[in-house]
């Protein structure tokens, strides 16, 4: 093997690369949308450059840990992860990089695990980090498929802008992505191009900071950039990751509602609350107030057919009484939400937040999470049995069961054990009942 050094923020790393012909790499993703983004990114990339992207640890000669540090506990998974794929496969090389590293890099260097370690910036120079700068392209490539291309997912994340100017009071990601930067409409629709020649028929667009798309650059919007998208390519489905409450603008409301392009629009739309007070929200540097959340929730209801409405909590923020708790539950009981994705508070270093007095319990903020999860589960019944007697479209994400997601994101299982159809077709659905797992069920129709 051939020995190579490798300096990040003048820390030296000592890397000894595989011959090439042979490298497999195995890459596995933690965290965000944004992060799948990354991953699938490297991927191609990486296939490119003529390695081999496996879905056998065992079989791997290099292991990629794209890793989160948005809580405290998901530092914690990405040190446990290490450790056991290193007990699982002594011999694979093991490369960490995403946003845990990006913002402690000593801790996981110290961990003495990871051979390679990179940070968020240098994570499209990673084929040349692995193998030293060399280039392999007249090797054999593997064949390029859109398993290995989407790292076996069946939607394809695309990243069209990533950091983040907002600087909230409880958020590291500012510190680990970076200030706002805006992806061109060409390289995004040139990914997405790509994508669809090899049968993608989803993508999922996603970013830290949606909303702003564009504003570091010319004639640059989120509005422009999907109607460009849905002008100038074929995809059957676009999906939009995340979009603050304040950041909707009525151009982009009328392209859910424009007769050309509604129907490859997915009708679910993720939108963050955070806290049902607005003295939590202003604690929380959140640049809009409940009120704007509701009206903008009522506004989709009333004018989008078919879709749905997901959003975040973080349960437990620093001064957060059982006044503010229970106006939180209130507002979420009343609206038109679909499912809640709750997020105990974990205090990051690196924020304000960390520094503020009042911090809540752990024991009380555990109570208060498993209060709001089961009034997430009680509005996904509620609105998933509306859905009865309703023709959806599914596309698969998986084989056993078939199983996939409906265009406003709900999860559809075929109890009939359908086996005409396969991984990645969409199909057209009548939904009959919901599951006790909270799943949609029915006929496939089509």
């Amino acid at each position: 093997m051939n020995q190579a050094l490798y300096t990040i923020k003048n820390i030296t790393y000592i890397l000894y690369s595989k011959n090439i012909l042979f490298m497999k790499v195995y890459i596995e993703t933690h965290g965000c949308k944004l992060n799948i983004a990354d991953s699938q990114r490297i991927a191609d990339q990486l296939l490119e450059q003529g390695m081999k992207i496996s879905n056998n640890l065992l079989d791997s000669d290099v292991y990629l840990l794209n890793t989160c540090t948005v809580t405290k506990s998901a530092d914690k998974k990405a040190r446990n992860k290490l450790r056991n794929i290193r007990k699982k496969n002594p011999n694979v090389h093991i490369v960490a990089t995403g946003c845990y590293v990006e913002r402690n890099m000593k801790e996981v260097n110290d961990l003495d695990i990871a051979d390679t370690v990179v940070g968020n910036f240098s994570k499209d120079n990673l084929f040349e980090i692995i193998n030293n700068g060399s280039s392999n392209k007249s090797i054999d490539k593997q064949e390029v498929s859109l398993n290995n291309l989407l790292l076996g997912r069946t939607r394809a994340s695309i990243a069209i802008q990533k950091g983040c100017n907002q600087i909230c009071s409880y958020c590291i990601v500012p510190k680990v992505r970076g200030r706002e930067k805006s992806i061109s409409k060409t390289v995004i629709i040139n990914r997405i191009k790509k994508l669809e020649k090899f049968g993608c028929k989803e993508v999922v667009l996603t970013g830290t900071q949606l909303g702003t798309y564009g504003y570091d650059l010319e004639d640059h919007s989120l509005h422009g950039l999907l109607k460009q998208i849905l002008d100038e390519t074929n995809i059957d489905r676009i999906r939009l990751s995340s979009v603050q409450p304040h950041e909707f603008t009525n151009q982009l409301f009328e392209l859910w509602n424009h007769k050309k392009y509604r129907l490859r629009l997915c009708p679910h739309f993720h939108i963050p609350l955070q806290s049902g007070s607005d003295k939590i929200l202003k604690s929380m540097r959140r640049k809009y107030t409940t009120e704007t959340f509701l009206s903008v929730v009522e506004k989709i209801k009333k004018n989008i057919s078919n879709s749905t409405i997901t959003t975040d909590i973080i349960v437990g923020f620093p001064g957060e009484n059982s006044e503010d708790h229970n106006v939180t539950k209130m507002l979420l009981l009343n609206s038109s939400i679909k499912e809640i994705h709750v997020f105990p508070y974990s205090k990051r270093p690196g924020t304000s937040a960390y520094y503020l007095n009042d911090q809540i319990h752990s024991s009380l903020i555990t109570t208060r999470a498993k209060e709001l999860r089961k009034i997430s589960d009680e509005l996904k019944f509620q609105r998933l049995k509306e859905m009865i007697n309703t023709e959806q479209e599914v596309l698969w994400e998986k084989n056993k069961p078939l199983s996939g997601y409906t265009t406003n994101y709900s999860y559809f299982v075929d109890a009939q054990k359908n086996t005409n159809n396969n991984k990645n077709d969409i199909s057209k659905v009548i939904i009959t009942s919901v599951d006790e797992n909270l799943n949609l069920t029915g006929k496939i129709i089509g």
